[in-house]
């Protein structure tokens, strides 16, 4: 498996989240050490608090796009819904459909937590051939993967109010971290500066 950046996640910067307001940008450090583990505590804490989260599927899922389009509008241009109005966004089949796929596929990724840092885990195996996928989706950009862990922060946030306490929001992070570091994995594939980008990850703020 290769090596993926761990990450410290900084709760605060996702507090008094409007949708009328300028995105607050989580703000994501990492460390630049490879870390191909989630701890045994960290994998409780997630397995613990997915069955509150898988309780709406769908309506997570869409949330979670809702929020993608309020950080970076011209993502909906993936989803050829730029000329669709915000409050119509929640409305549309294709992106409630593709919010419970991609929710779905955080469930299987809970569901493999025993399993995830195995050479011919099947998870990250599907992870990297995705990820080569989106080499091919036009205008997609790579720090789009950002913006995915933003909203998904965010909406856990929302889901589990004071229930996301630090520890929670942390194991969560380095899950949904590692989860795209396989994207990139992938997407940077066939590119010779994969490992030029491994060792050249920012501070995104």
């Amino acid at each position: 498996m290769g090596c993926a950046n761990s990450l410290q996640y900084k709760k605060n910067s996702l507090k008094h989240i409007s949708p009328n307001k300028d995105p607050i940008k989580t703000r994501i450090i990492f460390t630049l050490k490879c870390n191909t583990d989630i701890t045994p505590v960290e994998r409780k804490a997630v397995q613990q608090t997915w069955p509150a989260l898988a309780t709406d599927l769908q309506g997570n899922g869409l949330q979670i796009f809702l929020r993608i389009f309020e950080i970076s509008p011209e993502v909906k241009f993936l989803f050829h819904v730029e000329n669709v109005r915000h409050s119509q966004l929640a409305r549309n089949a294709t992106i409630k459909a593709h919010g419970k796929r991609f929710i779905n596929a955080i469930g299987s990724a809970v569901d493999s937590l025993e399993e995830i840092d195995k050479e011919d885990n099947k998870l990250c195996e599907f992870l990297f051939t995705l990820g080569q996928q989106h080499q091919n989706y036009k205008g997609f950009k790579p720090e789009y993967f950002e913006i995915f862990y933003e909203a998904l922060m965010c909406q856990w946030e929302r889901c589990m109010g004071d229930g996301f306490t630090p520890e929670v929001a942390n194991a969560w992070s380095h899950l949904f971290v590692f989860l795209m570091e396989k994207l990139k994995e992938g997407y940077y594939s066939h590119e010779a500066s994969f490992e030029a980008h491994l060792k050249n990850q920012k501070l995104y703020s």
